[in-house]
């Protein structure tokens, strides 16, 4: 507790909330002139622990600053259990991807520490190119799905055709052709559990980012499952793309090794992508350069 100011005495350490990755705490705090103050804490032990709160500290402290109206770092907040507004969930991640826009502290794509997705750690090592970042973390999630489940061969073509044509054919083109696209603050774990109305001031609050440097759309990958109910309006709220899909459901498929069903759903999407990309980068598909729509 001696992270807390001096003078401060602890009330009370409750359980708060479950997670299938680390203890979440209740702190009840009574500060020196009387006041109660409630904290939310997060523990885990060993050295997959200390990383994964490494990368939740940096990442919540750096969402917070192109968020700070709408962001609470630490401080705990009863909440009510329900989908947020969308017009007002959209408007808040729309106004970090612009407020962070060009401003990576290395104008590159990546971020300063590994972040991890539930326990799942990230490869944010800094790329020039988009397309090169966003492919050596999908082999991150896949490697792994993979140790989570025996090996498949099928499932093996499947990525290695994904890799080799679908991304090339999908991130490439956005910097051809005279387009450009600048790295923004991405949250990346955006599903309806980290999105949540504070039960006191009605507030929309968004939390326990998994941040990185990358492409603005990245944001929406996660809309996608059906699973999280933010469905079509919320995608097309902000912006829709077929490239919202390549995030497949590897994450899913990967943190439960007994639901086999999360591997069927992830090869049907690549199979699904693939499909669409059989060559890969042809500047002679139509789909070369898939139109982005402004709504």
């Amino acid at each position: 507790m001696t992270a807390l100011s001096a003078g401060v005495v602890i009330d009370a350490i409750v359980p708060s909330g479950v997670s299938a990755w680390c203890q979440t705490l209740r702190i009840d705090a009574r500060l020196p002139e009387g006041t109660i103050r409630r904290y939310f804490l997060k523990v885990q032990s060993g050295e997959a622990g200390r990383r994964m709160m490494e990368g939740t500290f940096y990442s919540e402290s750096t969402y917070a600053t192109f968020c700070p109206d709408h962001f609470y770092l630490c401080e705990y907040h009863d909440i009510v259990n329900e989908l947020p507004d969308m017009k007002s969930f959209v408007a808040i991640v729309a106004k970090v991807h612009k407020a962070s826009m060009g401003k990576s502290p290395t104008r590159k794509y990546g971020f300063s520490v590994p972040t991890h997705l539930a326990n799942i750690p990230n490869d944010n090592q800094w790329q020039v190119s988009w397309a090169t970042w966003y492919t050596q973390a999908m082999k991150a999630m896949f490697e792994f799905e993979k140790r989570t489940h025996d090996e498949d061969a099928e499932m093996e073509t499947l990525f290695a055709a994904l890799k080799e044509k679908v991304i090339p054919g999908l991130l490439r083109p956005l910097k051809t052709g005279g387009r450009a696209i600048e790295p923004c603050l991405i949250h990346s774990d955006l599903w309806p559990g980290n999105c949540e109305i504070d039960a006191e001031s009605k507030k929309l609050m968004i939390f326990d980012s998994c941040a990185y440097w990358g492409h603005n759309e990245a944001d929406l990958g996660s809309w996608q499952a059906p699973r999280y109910r933010l469905g079509r309006p919320y995608r097309e709220q902000y912006k829709r793309d077929d490239r919202n899909a390549l995030c497949c459901d590897l994450l899913v498929s990967g943190l439960y090794p007994k639901e086999t069903k999360f591997r069927e759903m992830a090869k049907k999407e690549m199979t699904s992508l693939i499909e669409k990309f059989p060559n890969g980068l042809n500047e002679d598909d139509p789909l070369y350069a898939p139109k982005i729509e402004e709504t």
